[in-house]
């Protein structure tokens, strides 16, 4: 007598092999965005000049800055309390790619006018002129867990927290232009924690392809506290300056003496406005299954930011990119759910 298979469990194993081929067919895919996405490595686009409107600005140490919500920070350099530690990159491209040059980093090598066709200059570094080939805005990001030895480890996207796990998290855009890190607590009450007055003056300008790291020292990792919360952390690269959002002067001017514990939040409009864009367009992600199965964990200093990220270091652990190159703005939200 043939075993009869109960109709809602074979109802349930068609679902179940339907999802596991949708996942076969996704992965190839996924696969295929990360790849488009790692080969921009070391290519440097002229952007064209109306995506540039912000005044260039100079760099200065770095500086932790104190964020509400349940992710604490153990800080370090100029603020010794807790807190987010925002970037203190270069801020203008033309001293980024002299400082690049010059530090063996990696180069930036600007586009010649012309046809549009990627050369090469006396370095090897390849050139494209983006008036010609402008690419939909990317970004890639890595949240790592920290052991109990210092050393770091990719998280599973659906990882969940718990009190004392610490964490950092790894940025990389695609594109010249501005980042921004907010931080909601169960997604109420944001906080900008960059730009932030207390590093680069508050300058927030992105590089293609260098590394931006949440703390600023990856060794000194946010630590979640006994308070179970879901925390989203909203990061905006635009290719222009985000309106009605202070930086440089402006921010500065906002905080005043309060460099280390200023706090700037956006009005429940400028919010709605920001938001509304990680829902605008369509935006295709992928996931990198071959970093989720690392084993070794990597050392702090391995991911040092500020640096141009080459070519055949490890893929981001998730990458989001914008359908079309007309977008001017990708909205991400990491979600960490803290129980």
């Amino acid at each position: 007598m043939r075993f009869k298979v109960p109709p809602a469990l074979a109802v349930f194993a068609l679902l179940s092999c339907a999802a596991v081929a949708a996942r076969a067919q996704e992965q190839p895919q996924d696969q295929k965005v990360i790849d488009d996405f790692v080969t921009t490595r070391g290519v440097s686009f002229d952007e064209p000049s109306h995506t540039s409107t912000a005044p260039k600005q100079t760099t200065h140490p770095s500086a932790t800055h104190k964020s509400g919500g349940s992710v604490a920070s153990k800080g370090h350099g100029a603020n010794s309390s807790g807190g987010s530690v925002a970037s203190n990159k270069n801020s203008s491209s033309t001293t980024a790619k002299k400082n690049n040059a010059s530090s063996g980093k990696g180069s930036e090598v600007a586009a010649q006018p012309g046809d549009g066709r990627a050369g090469a200059n006396s370095t090897g570094a390849k050139i494209v002129n983006a008036s010609a080939v402008l690419r939909p805005i990317g970004l890639g990001y890595t949240v790592f867990m920290k052991d109990k030895a210092g050393g770091l480890l990719p998280a599973d996207p659906s990882q969940e927290y718990h009190s004392g796990d610490r964490i950092a998290v790894a940025l990389e855009p695609n594109t010249e232009g501005y980042i921004y890190v907010f931080n909601a607590e169960n997604d109420t009450d944001p906080v900008m924690l960059f730009p932030n007055v207390a590093l680069d003056n508050g300058s927030n300008a992105a590089h293609a392809h260098v590394r931006e790291t949440y703390p600023a020292d990856v060794n000194y990792a946010f630590e979640f506290d006994q308070t179970a919360a879901v925390e989203h952390v909203y990061v905006v690269v635009s290719r222009r300056p985000l309106e009605g959002v202070p930086t440089a002067e402006a921010l500065a001017e906002f905080c005043g003496k309060k460099r280390d514990d200023c706090e700037w939040r956006p009005s429940a409009a400028l919010w709605q406005r920001i938001k509304a864009n990680a829902s605008g367009g369509r935006v295709v992600e992928a996931k990198n299954t071959q970093l989720a199965q690392l084993q070794k964990p990597v050392q702090p200093a391995s991911l040092q930011r500020g640096i141009k990220i080459k070519r055949e270091d490890p893929a981001p652990s998730i990458v989001r990119v914008n359908d079309s190159p007309d977008a001017d703005t990708l909205v991400t939200v990491i979600k960490l759910v803290h129980k």
